[in-house]
């Protein structure tokens, strides 16, 4: 499996010990991908794509470069400055 599919399994598990999802359902449905994507990823058959992984970090705030296990910060900052904030 890869980093990247790994941390977004183990993300699930967090997100719902935060409380933000109560089930990997709900996860699926935030990312509009289908639980049995989720199960295959799970046995190594599929991967996340980069569409999964950038509506993931925009619903919940979570640094891409800790997905893809660059960096160790789960989470961006929730002040962060913005692109659009810089021009």
């Amino acid at each position: 499996m890869y980093t990247s599919d790994e941390n977004i399994i183990h993300l699930i598990d967090l997100l719902k010990y935060q409380k933000k999802i109560s089930s990997t359902k709900d996860f699926c449905q935030e990312i509009e991908v289908l639980e049995q994507t989720v199960s295959k990823v799970k046995k190594g058959l599929n991967h996340f794509t980069v569409l999964h992984i950038e509506t993931i970090c925009k619903k919940y705030n979570v640094n891409a470069n800790w997905i893809f296990g660059i960096q160790k910060n789960i989470f961006n900052p929730s002040k962060a400055a913005t692109t659009k904030e810089l021009t």
